[in-house]
């Protein structure tokens, strides 16, 4: 008995350690990662007729009837979230989260993914699946904004209609004014689509320390720190993910740097020198998430 107890505990604590592990090494995809798999599910849907779907997860559950025979009008996303719409005035929504993952394959090629499917779309070419998401739902095109998400977001950093000046004016309002870049920097209802290591390369780039407020700042500063919401979310979206200058991230290359680290400026390159001054990144953790900055580059205005 005492020995089947054991057993069962070294089970628990292996699958603990384990589930650990996925977590340290699972990154939620940002903005920019949602908008570029957007652009290439659309490339794949828009125009074209839902030909078979299925919807096996339960906010879905014999609701195939609403897209099958419909054809995909846009395929877009708000924030972290993606929308595909269809030409009866559906769309679905989904939020990968941290494990949610979209592929696009030919009709003819088989699935051998051990995830669990939550839809399916076959076009007379392709076959687009989303896999292991949770948040998803059908809903009307016109209810797109009452949806509880959708409804919470501030201004989406990747519209083309949110410009530098808009974002200064974000950061200038009372619901921003006083609160820490380190905590605005992931409020979505304040900057919709930034994340970890955006938040790390956006402050970087603004010269902007975590701890600083909007109201500790002069007015350029809060000028550069909007452009540089703008900047690097675009940077990243154009480039994969990438938020240095082609030229820089190939000398970090040459060196011999992990992806994870000649990718960016400071985000993963904790104990490296600046890239700027040669100080030392440092990581500090906020609510249990990480953060690098440069404390020469991103000295407190406080």
């Amino acid at each position: 008995m005492v020995v089947k107890v054991l057993a069962l505990v070294f089970i628990g604590l292996s699958i603990h350690i384990l589930i650990g592990k996925l977590n340290r090494f699972s990154i939620m995809p940002e903005g920019p990662e949602i908008r570029r798999a957007a652009d290439r599910i659309g490339k794949a849907l828009i125009g074209r007729t839902i030909e078979s779907a299925k919807l096996p997860y339960v906010t879905f559950l014999g609701r195939e009837h609403l897209i099958e025979g419909q054809t995909v009008v846009n395929v877009t996303s708000r924030a972290k979230a993606m929308l595909i719409r269809f030409e009866n005035g559906w769309t679905m929504y989904s939020h990968n989260q941290l494990y949610g993952r979209w592929t696009v394959n030919l009709v003819s090629t088989q699935s051998k993914s051990r995830r669990s499917l939550r839809a399916e779309f076959c076009t007379s070419k392709h076959a687009i699946r989303l896999w292991s998401a949770t948040d998803i739902d059908l809903i009307p095109t016109a209810e797109e904004p009452l949806h509880s998400f959708l409804a919470r977001l501030g201004p989406d950093v990747l519209d083309e209609k949110v410009t530098s000046e808009v974002l200064q004016q974000q950061l200038l309002s009372k619901q921003c004014f006083r609160k820490k870049a380190a905590t605005l920097m992931l409020d979505q209802r304040s900057f919709a689509g930034l994340g970890n290591y955006l938040r790390s390369e956006i402050l970087f780039a603004a010269g902007i320390h975590p701890d600083d407020r909007p109201c500790d700042l002069p007015a350029e500063r809060l000028v550069a720190w909007a452009e540089a919401i703008k900047s690097v979310t675009v940077r990243a979206y154009k480039k994969g993910g990438v938020t240095v200058p082609t030229h820089i991230a190939e000398a970090s290359k040459a060196r011999g740097e992990p992806r994870r680290t000649w990718r960016h400026y400071a985000f993963c390159r904790n104990e490296r020198p600046c890239l700027t001054c040669a100080a030392l990144i440092v990581r500090l953790r906020y609510g249990g998430r990480r953060l690098d900055y440069c404390p020469h580059c991103q000295a407190s205005h406080r």
